[in-house]
């Protein structure tokens, strides 16, 4: 008995013997290395386990509940000084920059380069380059938060560490 096959390049039938059935060889045709499928008796069904829709359910609202305590530990951390502490003069990029908007900068920034639009992400750039110390210890720290921000959950990390280092470097 025989394998047959279409080539994946070239489209011809490819007939090949059973013993070659999970390797690569040339189609006879184009010439092209092609992987020779398993005969279909020789497969072995695999067994599937269904969904546990309660399980998915629980991971999902746990997923919600950290990113939640996530938001609310960085706004406690970037909260306004107490009261005793609100007389004392704040240093001028305090006041206009605080910590938080330089977060929603950041994040704007990546998901405007992630979305292609260069001209949004330049004129994010130019505002976050204002006080580039704070805007690298707030890439720092999303490059190594085990859970992004939901708005970048999407963008796989070696692409946000490339968005970030291109911020970093242009001057």
């Amino acid at each position: 008995m025989s394998i047959k096959f279409p080539c994946e390049h070239c489209g011809k039938q490819v007939e090949a013997p059973d013993a070659a059935g999970g390797k690569r060889g040339k189609c006879p045709s184009c010439r092209q290395t092609v992987y020779i499928p398993m005969p279909s008796d020789q497969l072995e069904p695999l067994d599937i386990a269904p969904v546990d829709e309660a399980e998915e359910r629980e991971r999902a609202r746990l997923r919600k509940e950290t990113q939640d305590l996530q938001n609310r530990l960085l706004q406690e951390r970037d909260a306004p000084p107490a009261a005793a502490d609100a007389a004392k003069p704040r240093p001028v990029e305090q006041v206009f920059t605080p910590k938080l908007d330089m977060e929603t900068l950041i994040v704007e920034y990546a998901q405007a380069m992630a979305a292609g639009d260069l001209e949004r992400a330049e004129e994010l750039a130019t505002d976050i380059r204002t006080d580039m110390s704070a805007a690298r210890e707030i890439m720092e720290r999303l490059m190594v938060d085990e859970l992004p921000p939901e708005s970048l959950a999407n963008i796989p990390r070696p692409v946000l560490v490339g968005f970030f280092k291109q911020l970093r470097e242009k001057k």
